[in-house]
């Protein structure tokens, strides 16, 4: 018995350093019994589970995007649509992000913006399937609308570069891998993961509330670590190619990062502010001096459009910000 288990104890730490394929037949040819098939079983399942790593449907991307939007507007409070006051507001900032979101690769999308009653967050926040929004604390901190197109403009980056999906991706990955560790194939969405472990990778997300619940749930949980530095980063490139496309100065983005307090993020992992304002900046130098005329930026002419005088009566005097550097989820 003690050499059965040493030789299945060698064998479990060896699911980590070598393939679940050759786990499992190595375990089967020892012919080793019932705990070994067990073992076996177990990683062959974990290994199916990887062919969840595709890219998820469009269908399951709004169903997942159109989730995560609710719950968004819940913790924010809800959206600010109670007057034609506040629906001004709501069709204003849609007109300024949905002309950014023309410019991007991602223009099919049924983008949708909308301002959160949050007063107290300086945040934005996006889901799946173009859905951004910004908090009414945020929008009290813009100085003119090229600064706020550069929060829009951050957040259909990761809308378009779809880093929640990748989140989302990972969740149901780890999920699946779970239930084959502990073997709780009995749970509805385990068996379900299970399922499309087997098929194309993809979730019906609509016809099953239970696991879009625990989908949701665990997205939002990844969402908690933060986007990576290099995300962050390369939502920043995005977004001043989408500013230089609409014609907004994405030094105002930049400027607004300057006047944010704190290292550049709630999470650990988020970059300096004074990186991404240095990231920008080349970024910007670089199409001023490029070759090819056709790509070239003329900044003289890269505008600063002031804020509309109701967007000022209806938000409320402005504050300074205190984290636009951080894609608060």
């Amino acid at each position: 018995m003690r050499s059965r288990m040493g030789m299945l104890a060698a064998a479990g730490l060896g699911l980590s350093l070598t393939s679940c394929t050759q786990v499992a037949k190595g375990l089967r040819a020892a012919n080793l019994g019932e705990d070994a098939n067990r073992v076996a079983a177990a990683a062959e399942k974990v290994q199916s589970c990887d062919k969840l790593k595709v890219e998820p449907a469009i269908q399951e991307e709004y169903a997942l995007g159109s989730a995560l939007a609710i719950h968004w507007a819940q913790q924010g409070g809800g959206l600010m649509l109670s007057d034609a006051a506040e629906e001004k507001l709501n069709t204003y900032v849609n007109t300024v992000g949905r002309n950014l979101a023309m410019q991007s690769p991602r223009p099919e999308l049924r983008w949708t913006f909308g301002v959160l009653k949050d007063a107290k967050r300086f945040n934005a926040l996006s889901a799946p399937a173009g859905y951004v929004f910004v908090t009414h604390g945020l929008l009290q901190g813009v100085e003119n609308e090229a600064q706020l197109a550069g929060v829009l403009a951050h957040e259909i980056a990761h809308v378009v570069l779809k880093h929640a999906l990748h989140q989302y991706v990972s969740v149901k990955v780890s999920t699946c891998k779970g239930a084959a560790v502990t073997g709780a194939v009995v749970s509805t969405v385990a068996s379900k993961l299970k399922n499309a472990s087997l098929a194309d990778g993809r979730l019906d997300l609509d016809s099953d509330t239970g696991l879009m619940g625990e989908m949701v749930e665990g997205t939002v949980d990844a969402f908690g670590k933060g986007h990576r530095k290099d995300e962050e980063l390369a939502a920043d490139a995005l977004a001043v190619e989408l500013l230089l496309s609409a014609g907004y100065d994405p030094r105002e983005f930049s400027r607004l990062l300057e006047r944010t307090s704190g290292g550049g993020g709630f999470f650990e992992n988020h970059p300096r502010k004074e990186e991404r304002q240095e990231r920008i900046a080349d970024l910007l130098q670089a199409r001023r001096e490029n070759a090819d005329p056709l790509a070239r930026v003329d900044v003289a002419s890269l505008q600063r459009p002031a804020l509309p005088a109701s967007f000022t009566a209806t938000v409320g005097p402005g504050k300074k910000p205190t984290g636009v550097a951080k894609d608060a989820k």
